[in-house]
């Protein structure tokens, strides 16, 4: 009589874990799934799925040029991705520049490879636009709803930044904070929002639409993909060498390669030039002051 029992019991525990690991995977559909060591993750500048869709090729890539099982794993906010980082859940990160300093300042991250604009050069600006025909001058957004996402140096610390340099302290707007720059840009479409903050490479794919750029800012230091302290040199260098190889802007097979990559990663890499890492911790410094951090 206890045979049947204990085969029912182990039955009924297997369908248990089944379903257990199951419930993991719908709660958690991009998480990464082999070893931290080959693990990358985006900061979170579009939505999970835009992001998933956008960088799954690359990966694919990795795969192929350096014989490891590379996975992307995706983080819903800057906190938790900045504590996988530093934790070492994953080995590199796709970070802009606010991000890169603060995974320095916390964990002593690298800075492996810096991706290159559609120019061919490692910075890029953000600008302040808006839709609205009674907006004229940064002026005119006193008291008015003005679109931010949280965290992004594009459109959060510098769009602030210029705001404060133009005369508008934080209570002279109406802050309204989206998910993505890809939800400002719906924001700012649909006057949702009288102005907003957005890296100048997206504003570009919306010039056809009845935007206006009110404010552009100086150069700053683009995305880059930072390395955990953790990584391996030989892992690090595989990493590196696989982007340095790349040459889209003279070969057009790389072109046709990278075509259909996010348009952050479409244009090549380099290392990172010899005054990089201060841009980056100039920008930490502006974020410091806008934030009011100590």
């Amino acid at each position: 009589m206890l045979r049947p029992l204990a085969i029912c019991c182990a039955a009924l525990l297997f369908c248990c874990g089944a379903t257990a690991a199951f419930a993991a995977n719908e709660q958690e559909p991009f998480a990464a799934r082999t070893s931290p060591a080959y693990t990358i993750t985006v900061i979170p500048y579009y939505s999970p799925e835009k992001l998933w869709t956008k960088f799954s090729p690359f990966i694919e890539h990795l795969r192929k040029t350096t014989g490891l099982p590379w996975e992307l794993k995706l983080y819903p906010n800057h906190a938790s991705l900045l504590d996988g980082l530093c934790k070492g859940e994953v080995s590199f990160a796709f970070l802009g520049p606010v991000p890169l300093a603060r995974a320095i300042d916390r964990c002593r991250a690298d800075i492996a490879a810096v991706a290159l604009g559609k120019d061919g050069q490692p910075f890029y600006r953000s600008v302040i636009v808006t839709a609205d025909p009674s907006v004229q001058v940064l002026g005119d957004l006193r008291g008015r709803r003005f679109g931010l996402f949280k965290g992004s140096t594009a459109a959060h610390i510098i769009p602030l930044k210029m705001l404060h340099d133009a005369g508008l302290g934080d209570n002279d707007i109406v802050p309204v904070f989206f998910e993505s720059q890809d939800h400002i840009m719906n924001a700012l479409l649909e006057h949702t929002v009288s102005g907003a903050g957005v890296k100048d490479a997206l504003y570009q794919k919306f010039k056809t639409e009845p935007l206006r750029i009110l404010k552009t800012s100086a150069h700053l230091p683009g995305f880059s993909f930072a390395v955990a302290p953790t990584v391996s040199a030989a892992t690090k260098q595989r990493f590196i060498d696989s982007l340095l190889r790349l040459d889209p802007r003279t070969r057009p097979d790389d072109r046709r390669l990278m075509q259909d990559w996010d348009d952050e990663i479409k244009n090549g890499f380099i290392l990172p030039p010899p005054d990089f890492k201060t841009s980056i911790l100039n920008a930490r410094s502006v974020y410091r002051e806008i934030l009011h951090e100590d």
